[in-house]
């Protein structure tokens, strides 16, 4: 068997590749799907993992050189990239300055817009424009993955 993304030669039973984390089953496959992890070694970061715990909508940043920074997205509008006043600051040349933006919509959802950048947005594997952000969600903004997680509402 091999990877629905990358190509890589799997066993037959996996669910995710064990080279770049893609899921190996249908989204609209009725099977358990496995969300990873994140914790944080940062002094001051909410102790609360992801979906567990009360808190706002969250960025996590789960790998890259910001890894298990988070970010809660209490503003209208945040804006991501390598600029130095942006909300969220990923700092590697694999970022635009102004990269990407999140905005909460009227309904209180939050959606991923890329900027005319360079190397482009991804979310789940996929390069987007413009797209609504669903909690275990992976947003590649260059060299950094982050995990979004929704606000318990």
């Amino acid at each position: 068997m091999n990877c629905r993304r990358c190509g890589e030669i799997l066993n037959a039973n996996a669910n995710f590749c064990w080279s770049c984390g893609a899921a190996q089953h249908a989204s609209t496959s009725s099977e358990t799907v496995a969300l990873p992890v994140v914790t944080s070694d940062v002094p001051g970061a909410n102790a609360s993992p992801g979906p567990l715990g009360e808190h706002g909508d969250l960025l996590v940043v789960a790998s890259g050189p910001a890894s298990g920074t988070r970010l809660t997205l209490d503003k209208e509008t945040t804006s991501v990239g390598r600029h130095e006043q942006s909300d969220l600051l990923l700092d590697d040349v694999s970022v635009s300055r102004h990269h990407a933006v999140i905005t909460r919509t009227a309904s209180g959802r939050m959606t991923l817009r890329d900027l005319n950048s360079l190397n482009g947005t991804y979310v789940n594997g996929v390069r987007v424009d413009e797209t609504t952000l669903h909690s275990a969600d992976e947003v590649q903004i260059g060299k950094f993955k982050l995990v979004f997680w929704e606000a318990s509402r």
